[in-house]
């Protein structure tokens, strides 16, 4: 066995160990639910590349990329002079990525197993990396930060968002939310996670060796439409996990779900789907006066 193969099967052997191993589905499965994300987070996330400094030219990284979908528009602002890689530890997600770049046509952009502790990229290549939702997946985030502070160019930009629990709540108040909330925590808990992450992003990316970052937050909410159901599906492709932690019953996920559901039927009832921290900074800016 070569030494690459060693480091495949040392990093497959240690996720299968993880207490953080992702609970959520993953390639086809989870491409409804993923798209359903897309469609409510990816356009405050194009205006966040946008105004960190995205263009022409650029190489990109997107650690955590999932089946691609932000990985591909990136390509797209890139152009041909530009490169993206997307790094995902699971498998399936980058069979349905590599298949959604094949189906854009797009040749600029190619996606590759790692971790976010491990990226298996090259150090000091890359103009800008970005994650998406990735640290709130992950026990240790710092770590994450330093990989990703390590492939940047000596003026490259970090970009990085995650949400935090608290944004997420129904006016007026229902039970369904409310005990969504409480099980998230308690799956985060029981594997090491922080169910307020987005909001410790500014700190910890100072922690990480970059100064005067920059911030936005978003909070996002619906009204009306599909995309009311995101945490009903969210809370049911995490059903394993929920119970192993043993922070619900099968017989109350299954009341909490149609109580989320009811919510999303009722065009009276607003729903607040997360509270998004953004955060970007330039490597470089550590030398700014």
């Amino acid at each position: 066995m070569t030494s690459r193969e060693e480091r495949k099967q040392e990093q497959a052997e240690r996720r299968r160990e993880s207490p953080t191993e992702y609970i959520l589905a993953t390639g086809e499965a989870a491409a409804s639910r993923l798209d359903m994300l897309e469609e409510i987070f990816g356009p405050h996330s194009r205006q966040l590349l946008e105004k960190a400094g995205l263009s022409k030219g650029l190489r990109v990284a997107d650690i955590g990329c999932g089946i691609g979908l932000v990985s591909l528009w990136i390509a797209t602002q890139v152009g041909a002079e530009g490169t993206v890689v997307g790094v995902d530890m699971s498998s399936e997600q980058l069979k349905v990525a590599q298949a959604n770049a094949a189906a854009a046509g797009l040749t600029n952009v190619s996606f590759q197993e790692g971790s976010a502790y491990e990226t298996n990229l090259p150090s000091g290549q890359f103009d800008m990396i970005y994650s998406r939702f990735l640290m709130c997946h992950i026990s240790e985030p710092a770590k994450a930060l330093r990989e990703m502070r390590a492939l940047l160019k000596p003026d490259g930009i970090l970009v990085c968002e995650d949400n935090d629990d608290g944004g997420i709540f129904s006016e007026p108040p229902t039970r369904a939310y409310q005990r969504l909330v409480e099980i998230s925590d308690a799956v985060n808990r029981a594997r090491g996670l922080d169910s307020y992450i987005g909001l410790k992003l500014p700190r910890l990316v100072g922690e990480a060796g970059f100064t005067r970052p920059e911030v936005m937050v978003k909070q996002i909410s619906e009204l009306r439409g599909r995309n009311k159901r995101f945490w009903e599906i969210t809370l049911r492709e995490a059903t394993q996990a929920i119970l192993a932690a043993g922070a619900a019953t099968q017989e109350e996920l299954d009341t909490i779900c149609a109580g989320l559901r009811t919510v999303a039927e009722d065009e009276t009832t607003l729903v607040m789907l997360a509270r998004v921290t953004q955060v970007w900074a330039r490597l470089g800016s550590m030398t700014d006066s």
